[in-house]
């Protein structure tokens, strides 16, 4: 058999309950056995498809992970690739050798993992043997992911030789890698919201933030959606008007300045869109006599972020979040 060219990370079950079984059953699973046999699916957008006829409740974002996962699993890994899978309890990885197609053999593990690789198991190794790079990136909390850069070194690990010596390469922090997925993931959450439903969670994280926030009624748009004031009756300055767009497209100039137009002296302007803003309607904003702030996705997400704790608990239950704490180095 020819040397591997691939490298896949496989794991072993939701919460690792598969770790004690794998090496006996000398085989990889996976879930998502409400989809039943995929042999007959070929294509990704067919597991796309079959993927959302079987999960209606699920999100876009979540539609478009789990199928990656499944489709990878049972068309990507190929006979003869590295298969990987990590054991908790003992922090060991073992490397295994893909000897099969996928199949969907109920009864090797417990009926949830139906969809299995065969797989000659070749080494166990410690997880602390892998370069710092390669250990967080077997970090992922993807079921199947590729290890392709990881190649050489697991071919090392799995063949018997030593780690090479001297300084390790030094790639981003744990941190990072959790932050940029969670900022990703969350970005999918705001994306997906209804246009009123976004109007709504601006709004409430004003309120967060200490302002008297009212959303207007849907309807006509009259350039503002949002008044919010310092003090409950609206007598404090600045009244602060906001405009809030929910879509993929920049605003433009002619609608800054439609914007502005709303605002009286004593004002100030909020403009939230989802999208970006073109030059034209930054440099709009700029111009103004009255002191405007632009909030694109991710300003607004970070902004979010910052009030969380403070937001109502209906705004919270739209958009869940949960804090953890991760190694910053």
């Amino acid at each position: 058999m020819s040397k591997p060219k691939q490298g896949w990370m496989v794991r072993a079950g939701d919460y690792n309950e598969l770790a004690d079984l794998v090496e006996e059953g000398k085989a990889i699973a996976i879930g998502w056995h409400e989809m039943g046999d995929l042999s007959g699916l070929k294509s990704r957008e067919q597991f796309k498809q079959h993927y959302q006829e079987t999960y209606p409740d699920h999100s876009a974002g979540r539609v478009n992970i789990n199928t990656g996962q499944v489709f990878r699993f049972t068309w990507e890994i190929h006979e003869g690739d590295y298969v990987l899978t990590y054991r908790k309890a003992s922090r060991e990885v073992f490397i295994g050798r893909c000897e099969g197609p996928c199949e969907y053999r109920p009864g090797l593990f417990p009926d949830h993992y139906r969809h299995v690789r065969r797989v000659e198991w070749l080494k166990r190794v410690s997880r602390d043997d892998f370069s710092a790079p390669a250990r967080r990136s077997m970090g992922s909390g993807l079921t199947v992911f590729s290890l392709d850069d990881y190649w050489a070194e697991i071919h090392r690990m799995a063949i018997g030789e030593a780690p090479p010596g001297g300084e390790e390469l030094v790639g981003p922090s744990f941190f990072d890698e959790v932050k940029a997925k969670s900022d990703e993931l969350i970005a999918d959450m705001i994306s997906h919201l209804d246009p009123y439903d976004f109007q709504d969670l601006v709004a409430a994280v004003l309120r967060a933030m200490g302002f008297r926030a009212v959303s207007t009624s849907p309807g006509p748009d009259r350039g503002v959606d949002i008044v919010a004031h310092p003090d409950a009756l609206g007598f404090e300055r600045p009244s602060i008007k906001v405009q809030v767009k929910h879509r993929k497209d920049s605003v433009g100039g002619p609608e800054m300045r439609a914007f502005l137009g709303t605002l009286r002296s004593g004002d100030s302007g909020l403009y939230v869109s989802t999208g970006d803003f073109t030059s034209d309607a930054k440099l709009e904003a700029k111009r103004s006599r009255e002191p405007v702030t632009l909030l694109d996705r991710d300003a607004f997400i970070r902004l979010l972020l910052e009030h969380y704790e403070t937001l109502d608990a209906e705004y919270k239950a739209r958009v869940p979040l949960r804090r953890v704490w991760v190694p910053a180095g």
